[in-house]
């Protein structure tokens, strides 16, 4: 039983100290993160996630990944006009639903 309760703690302290994320964002996924709230109006695009070179994946239908790319484009050209970045890239990935090895 101690060392029952001993292996626990110590598993415990592992994943509260070492294992998890530290919960901090890359600055490309600050930026993507603000792309991603000045072109969250499109109803069938749902974010994914954003990964730490700030690429949005996203889901969504085929009508709207067009409009939603060129959006996230436009938002990252903004980006570049305010000084916040100097690289215009805005890299996004839409998974299609209904697309064979896209979103379902």
């Amino acid at each position: 039983m101690r060392s029952t309760f001993g292996v626990l703690v110590m598993v415990a302290a592992a994943a509260s100290g070492f294992g998890c994320a530290t919960g901090v964002n890359t600055r490309a996924q600050d930026l993507a993160w603000e792309r991603w709230k000045a072109c969250d109006h499109f109803s069938t695009i749902a974010l994914d996630r954003i990964d730490p070179d700030g690429r949005l994946i996203v889901k969504g239908y085929e009508m709207e990944s067009a409009p939603f790319a060129t959006c996230v484009a436009q938002a990252a050209a903004a980006q570049v006009q305010r000084g916040v970045t100097d690289r215009p890239e805005a890299p996004v990935l839409v998974k299609l639903y209904g697309c064979i090895g896209g979103a379902m």
